[in-house]
């Protein structure tokens, strides 16, 4: 039963990993952004990533000799994920920055995201309210807030990013939707078709963008440092970072899983300390503890249920 045990915390291994890499793209992205148009670059980005997908989409089915097929409900539902992915959360963040900072965006774009999603997954009736949660999501909230306060476009509310701000909430309420139609379809059908229609889905919304703005001598002038970031955030934070985040999210649901996302403000400060030669402060060492603190609150009550379970069969096994 130990062996079951550790096989629960996978999940939650998954997730750390997948925002290391997320992290690190943050460094990665402010430096490909010196070079890149933002739309150009997610464009191909996801569009990069289309033929290597389906490859290994075909040859997962074709091994286990399964059947590639979808309920046409649940394909136009991986689809529109797939836009609101590409479109309705990564370019409308870029756009939402225009009239806000980055550190509105840390905390409404996504720090929000948990909150709204406890709300959905409450209406829906898919997570217990209880004082770890009450107390863990708030304060989670709280010490993103500390950790992008001290900077020097700090978190502040008012008329001059009223509008940045309002699209970051509605970014959040995305990522939410996101999580929820994301949760639905990862129990039904195997992660690489789901990923593989979701990038589709997202390159295709992309297109015009690169169509318009990509041409030979733009995409020359883009340096060899360039190309790595998009390699980096194409292979290993997008395709590899996505198929992990799915596949926890099968096990651990909607509201658990965007609790994770408090970790981005830490391996976003870690990255930039090491590839942006960022410093680090105190109040960012104070966030993350309080960040760290409340997942544990957050993700105790999966914890003790899980034991229980386990209990539960180690003596089911005894009466046995």
């Amino acid at each position: 039963m130990n062996a079951e045990r550790l096989r629960s915390f996978y999940p939650h291994i998954g997730f750390v990993l997948v925002y290391i890499l997320w992290g690190i793209n943050l460094a990665s992205l402010k430096i490909g952004g010196r070079e890149w148009d933002s739309l150009v670059f997610n464009g191909l980005r996801f569009a990069s990533m289309i033929p290597i997908l389906w490859v290994y989409t075909y040859f997962y089915y074709r091994s286990r000799s399964l059947r590639m097929q979808i309920d046409p409900k649940d394909l136009l539902l991986i689809c529109g994920l797939g836009i609101l992915n590409a479109v309705g959360m990564e370019a409308l963040l870029q756009y939402a920055l225009q009239f806000s900072n980055s550190a509105n965006g840390a905390v409404l774009g996504r720090g929000f995201m948990p909150v709204i999603t406890v709300i959905f997954a409450l209406i829906a009736g898919q997570v217990r309210l209880t004082w770890r949660i009450l107390l863990g999501i708030p304060l989670a909230l709280a010490s993103v807030i500390i950790i992008v306060s001290g900077g020097p476009d700090g978190f502040h509310l008012g008329g001059d990013t009223f509008k940045g701000d309002i699209l970051l909430v509605m970014r959040s309420v995305m990522g939410a939707i996101y999580l929820i139609g994301m949760n639905r379809l990862v129990v039904r059908y195997p992660l690489p078709l789901l990923i593989s229609l979701e990038m589709t889905a997202g390159a295709l919304s992309l297109l015009p963008f690169v169509l318009m703005r990509a041409d030979g001598a733009y995409l020359a002038a883009i340096s060899s440092t360039g190309w790595i970031t998009l390699i980096y955030t194409s292979l290993l934070a997008t395709a590899l970072g996505f198929s992990i985040h799915n596949w926890s999210l099968s096990k651990l649901g909607p509201f658990k899983s965007s609790a994770y996302g408090y970790l981005l403000p830490i391996t976003a400060a870690v990255a930039g300390y090491f590839f942006l030669h960022e410093s680090i402060s105190l109040n960012q060492v104070f966030g993350g503890v309080g960040v760290l603190a409340a997942m544990y609150l957050v993700q105790r009550d999966r914890a003790q249920a899980i034991r229980r379970k386990i209990e539960m069969s180690e003596h089911t096994s005894e009466k046995a």
